[in-house]
């Protein structure tokens, strides 16, 4: 028999009124009773129709927040288009979209970020952000009220969300190490250049990577790892630097953004011959692969990361999945010339 409001409401023993405010978080209920209305819709499998949730949102649209580091770094034009087609795949049922963009890795512009999404009134977040305490726990803060968070691109280690969208980033590094490995004619001398030590999928790219060399047996020195913060500008400088420091360096893998600053300083260097690698088909890097510059990039399907982000954060609004799922990972996929 199908599940109704009406019948949750007896099975309750509350009025159909309390049990549509706790369905559409319209807030006024008992913490407990809005605990057991909606532990009783996942008991008893209560999915509301798409007409009567389009109806509803006539009345109360429903705002997704959508925070992304995004500003100066080209990968997320990707995960924008693929968040904007779930924002109008969805629109007639009431979803709207607010995109906070930000430059950088600082960590009160990250918060101040989220607070503004929650003053706009958003009632779910997806955000790309750091690992570190604080946004740790700013996030479970906002679980432990019910509160729908999606990380978006990169997780937050041991943070309480809904769930985590994007790539596995241990086996996008493995994927590069295993592949130098095989490429490799000689002992490699690696400089890393990485976006932010903050970010945790750029620590994973490195661990993968390191992880993947070892299990090789390949013959390898780290001699040095530097960051850029995903700006092109210090990764030319920061790129430069290293390079005039170390004549035996003959191998850089970049872990973020900031390839078109890694390749206007190899080209820079002309008589310095490097193997290059790095992530994501945007449109600088693909010019770099095209000419040589850059070996082979890893790909991660940003569009669907930032669709899929989107799409979880308005069934858990709707209490369509419950308050934890299991994390929708990307596919890993290598990119050479001739598939680019």
């Amino acid at each position: 028999m199908k599940v109704t409001v009406k019948s949750l409401a007896q099975a309750a023993g509350v009025s159909r009124g309390t049990v549509d405010r706790v369905l559409h978080n319209r807030g006024g209920v008992k913490p407990d009773i809005v605990l057991k209305i909606k532990s009783l819709a996942k008991e008893l499998g209560y999915v509301p129709n798409r007409a009567g949730r389009a109806l509803a949102a006539y009345k109360t649209p429903i705002k997704i927040g959508v925070m992304l580091p995004s500003i100066g770094n080209p990968f997320f034009d990707g995960v924008i288009d693929g968040v904007f087609q779930a924002r109008d795949e969805f629109a007639d049922l009431g979803v709207e979209v607010v995109l906070k963009e930000v430059e950088g890795f600082d960590l009160n512009t990250h918060l101040n970020a989220i607070d503004d999404l929650l003053f706009k009134g958003c009632k779910a977040l997806c955000i790309s952000t750091l690992n570190i305490d604080a946004l740790r726990k700013k996030i479970s803060d906002l679980y432990a009220k019910h509160f729908p968070v999606i990380l978006l691109n990169t997780n937050v280690e041991k943070a309480d969300c809904l769930c985590y969208v994007g790539s596995d980033y241990l086996t996008a590094g493995a994927t590069c190490g295993g592949m130098l490995a095989m490429c490799a004619k000689e002992p490699l001398k690696v400089l890393i250049v990485t976006g932010s030590k903050m970010i945790l999928g750029h620590n994973q790219r490195i661990d993968g990577f390191k992880s993947e060399l070892d299990r090789q047996q390949a013959e390898y020195q780290i001699i040095d790892t530097v960051e850029c913060y995903d700006s092109d500008i210090k990764a030319t400088r920061v790129t430069l630097d290293a390079l005039d420091r170390n004549e035996q360096i003959n191998c850089i893998y970049v872990t973020g953004a900031g390839v078109q600053g890694v390749g206007a300083a190899i080209l820079a260097r002309p008589k310095r011959k490097i193997f290059a690698i790095a992530f994501d088909e945007v449109y600088t890097t693909k010019e770099l692969v095209k000419q040589g510059i850059i070996r082979f990039v890893v790909c991660q399907q940003p569009e669907r990361q930032g669709y899929h982000a989107v799409k979880r954060a308005y069934m858990a609004i709707t209490n369509q999945i419950p308050e934890h799922v299991d994390d929708f990972i990307t596919d890993t996929i290598i990119k050479i010339e001739a598939n680019l």
